[in-house]
């Protein structure tokens, strides 16, 4: 029998020999007497050697699971149909299951010769497991086979809808395991593993069929429970927790004892989604390992966290389409020198959102959020950005901008401070990176080498908020500072406070001593400058100098005294 491709006559066997050697399998198919006659690779797996022992049609079509077979039959009985047939099969060979890619193919019959068919098999097991694989740890978790966080949220979703319409409330607890670093550290991980393994089946065990578990932590589950335990559901639970405390986990190195705290939700009267229902269960949990081991709290609603937490939520999102949008911008406030007060020694920057209607949004109502969320390393990168722009633009003008402790170890503002300092380094010389006190204290390792990178590109460093925290006069010899500011809380009041007085005084001569600048903070009156200019006060900031306010252009230059 000859084909033609290309102008090329080729014959069936030459063809036949061609998907020989690109595949695994190939068999020829004559459905007039049945036969089929095989072509196969040398090196075949044990599923296409077993099925290659058929020598029918029939049989090797017996092999294949019925699931592709009518559509597999109907394509046979169209004669005229020269597409192929393609399907992946579940075919049994021997003992054990495979996977089996078909592509069958016919050749025309010609009037000396009967059509034929053309099969092209391919054991496809290792794709189907790895899929498999996926798509079981999707829904299942690997080390105790229970939900994972994802697939339990969605059931959980689930039995929420239908609570709604059947309006019969149901319980939602997270269970976490008391002190299991201890478990860790006593008996090593994987017998930590063996635990976490007996404490899912141990809770397993003790629900219902109707109830689910899954686990949300490496030390925690959640489950719910059905409506119809409600009307003893704390006793339930303090059942298992007492089958934790009497029964040990039994593991391969032996018995390990473990108790468990529980935090249990009321659903749908304590909360309407899953995000509410994860959240106020790990409210209760919180508050039931307060207690002690084996603690237990059912959810109490607090209106007002559930309020603010909402708008943490709004605020988050604005925040990001601000970041998005290009919506901040720098408000400047004037550090004056002690002097004569007319002088600015520098400008502190101070970042200003900038809503969708072109409003100021106060630094009060978002900079909370943004440090408790991580947006502050990307604010800081921002203003970083914004005080070069205005240090460029105006050569006499010296600024300050602050560096947060999540921005301390954030690339994204080291890279960005590198560029701008080696593209920009005569502004670098006129920029201030102002650390806080807390963060020199807790970060020393990390601040002294943030310091020295800082120093390296030419710009000075300010000691923020001097004396909030536990104030160490090491500093000034450990860091390489070049300002000190000192916290607002020793300047309200200075007047009347002789240990204020003293603290200032004795900080003012440290400053001379090893030639730094020093600023007192929030200085609210004429009276006040005047008693800490006698004191040895380099330089003030406050209101009563200078709000920190937004300049369309930026402040304008003045003569740097520092």
């Amino acid at each position: 029998m000859m084909l033609m491709a290309s102008g090329q006559s080729l014959t069936v066997s030459d063809f036949i020999d061609a998907l020989a050697r690109s595949g695994d399998a190939v068999y020829v198919w004559n459905p007039v007497t049945d036969e089929v006659d095989w072509h196969s690779k040398p090196a075949m797996s044990a599923a296409l050697k077993g099925l290659s022992q058929c020598t029918t049609g029939t049989d090797l079509a017996s092999r294949f699971d019925s699931e592709h077979m009518q559509r597999r039959a109907q394509w046979l009985q169209r004669p005229r149909t020269l597409t192929g047939f393609k399907a992946v099969h579940f075919a049994a060979s021997g003992q054990a299951p495979y996977w089996v890619e078909e592509r069958l193919t016919r050749i025309p019959s010609t009037i000396s010769e009967p059509s034929l068919y053309v099969g092209f098999l391919r054991d496809v097991s290792d794709e189907y497991a790895h899929q498999e694989k996926l798509t079981y740890l999707a829904c299942f978790d690997d080390l105790t086979g229970h939900f994972t966080r994802a697939r339990l949220r969605n059931v959980l979703a689930q039995a929420l809808v239908g609570s709604f319409s059947s309006e019969e409330a149901f319980c939602f607890a997270f269970i976490g395991l008391d002190n299991m670093a201890g478990v860790n550290h006593a008996f090593g991980y994987d017998v930590a593993d063996e635990v976490l393994i007996g404490v899912g089946n141990r809770i397993k065990s003790f629900l219902g069929e109707d109830e689910v578990i899954g686990r949300v932590a490496s030390s925690k589950f959640g489950v719910f429970l059905s409506p119809q335990c409600v009307t003893d559901i704390e006793q339930r639970l303090a059942e298992l927790q007492a089958n934790f405390r009497d029964e040990f986990i039994m593991t391969g190195s032996g018995p390990v004892s473990v108790t468990v705290s529980i935090g249990a939700v009321m659903l749908p009267e304590q909360a309407r989604t899953t995000q509410d229902a994860f959240a106020a269960a790990e409210d209760a949990l919180t508050a039931a390992k307060l207690q002690g081991q084996g603690g237990f709290a059912f959810h109490e609603p607090n209106i007002a966290e559930v309020e603010t937490r909402k708008q943490n939520i709004i605020i988050a999102e604005e925040l990001s389409a601000a970041l998005r949008e290009g919506r901040f911008c720098l408000a400047f406030q004037p550090i004056v020198t002690a002097s004569d007060t007319n002088v600015v020694a520098f400008y502190e920057c101070l970042a200003r959102m900038v809503d969708r209607d072109g409003n100021l949004v106060p630094a009060a109502k978002f900079m909370p959020v943004a440090e408790q969320l991580g947006f502050v390393r990307l604010i800081d990168r921002r203003v970083l950005e914004l005080a070069f722009e205005v240090l460029n633009d105006a050569p006499n003008l010296r600024l300050s901008v602050n560096l947060s402790p999540l921005t301390m170890s954030d690339v994204g503002w080291a890279s960005s401070f590198e560029r701008l300092t080696r593209d920009y380094p005569e502004s670098a010389k006129r920029l201030i990176v102002e650390i806080t006190e807390s963060t020199a204290l807790h970060e020393s390792k990390r601040a002294l080498d943030c310091i020295a990178r800082i120093r390296e590109r030419g710009c000075s460093i300010a000691l923020d908020d001097f004396g909030a925290g536990y104030t160490s006069f090491k500093y000034f010899k450990t860091l390489e500072l070049d300002i000190v500011k000192i916290d607002g809380s020793f300047i309200r009041g200075v007047c009347d406070s002789p240990d204020n007085q003293l603290f200032v005084k004795t900080l003012a001569e440290l400053g001379k001593h090893y030639d730094l600048m020093v600023v007192a903070e929030m200085v609210e009156h004429d009276v006040a400058a005047a008693l800490l200019r006698t004191l040895g006060v380099d330089t003030f900031q406050g209101n009563f100098f200078g709000p920190a306010e937004v300049m369309e252009n930026g402040p304008e230059a003045h003569r740097c005294c520092g």
